[in-house]
């Protein structure tokens, strides 16, 4: 087998549970997200992700957003490279671009910016290639600072508002103290930079130097449901992120545990992470 055949192939899957009354023309709610490097093409990826899942999901999950039945699981495959995969999962260790105070842990987790042309790369550099056309920094607070500096401008204070005007019902965030290696998950039915100001005043998560935040799913208003309907959907995301956080060994600091509700939603978490989980402990035996 010649050289360029030893080269893995990269994928970049996406898992969404779609309901065209609620998504329209989105691609619909997040339930799993990850990479592959496999010595294979798409349609053993496509095996890879069913096999991924349990039986009952696996054999019905499709690879394009649900036409007919307008509603169900699908998976996104879409090529990828070192490039990205490394992105995903690698650690960095490199000076904030503002403080210079020195970073370490999962790149993806540290607030970025682009700041230029990566010059020279090519397919299959290393990650640390990305700090040429990326500036890292320690806290959100000196991303911030750097935009501020960048624009001239003072900063604009987030208002409580609904997002795309009230189309969408709400969020589920995860909140990262990284001094800590602690999670914390929550849900908001207002645009996600509000409820992040509402955390940094409060500080019960922590130093701000030490926080990033990023949003795990958007949840779009179901117009079939009603107002309990659509927070019990909202509430069980928040749930089902929970669980999958905890199921998958990271550390949770949400005190409250709370349940998935929607049924739906409690079989594809069975189908979903539970088997995960029984194939990693299987891995171990």
């Amino acid at each position: 087998m010649s050289q360029e055949q030893l080269q893995p192939n990269y994928y970049w899957i996406r898992v969404f549970d779609y309901k065209f009354e609620r998504d329209q023309s989105d691609k619909g709610v997040m339930l799993d997200e990850f990479y592959t490097k496999e010595l294979t093409d798409r349609e053993s990826v496509k095996q890879l992700v069913k096999d991924r899942y349990c039986k009952s999901t696996g054999e019905k999950i499709g690879f394009a957003k649900p036409k007919k039945e307008k509603r169900g699981m699908y998976a996104i495959i879409m090529e990828s490279d070192l490039f990205f995969y490394n992105r995903f999962y690698a650690t960095i260790n490199t000076p904030c671009f503002v403080c210079l105070g020195n970073i370490v842990g999962k790149a993806s987790t540290f607030p970025k910016a682009y700041i230029g042309p990566r010059m020279g790369y090519q397919p299959g550099d290393d990650v640390f290639m990305d700090l040429t056309i990326t500036a890292y920094f320690c806290s959100s607070e000196c991303q911030q600072n750097y935009y501020r500096i960048k624009s001239n401008k003072e900063g604009e204070f987030q208002f409580r508002e609904e997002g795309d005007q009230g189309a969408v019902y709400g969020y589920v965030y995860l909140i990262y103290n990284r001094s800590e290696n602690m999670h914390y998950i929550g849900k908001s039915r207002y645009i996600p930079a509000f409820r992040w100001q509402e955390h940094i005043k409060s500080g019960l998560r922590g130093d701000i130097s030490d926080l990033s935040f990023s949003v795990l799913g958007t949840i779009r208003r179901d117009p079939t449901l009603n107002e309990e309907g659509n927070m019990g959907y909202l509430s069980s995301m928040e749930a089902w992120w929970i669980n999958k956080y905890e199921m998958e060994n990271f550390k949770v600091m949400n005190i409250a545990k709370p349940k998935i509700t929607v049924e739906d939603l409690r079989e594809k978490f069975n189908d979903i992470v539970v088997k995960q989980e029984q194939l990693s402990l299987g891995e171990m035996i």
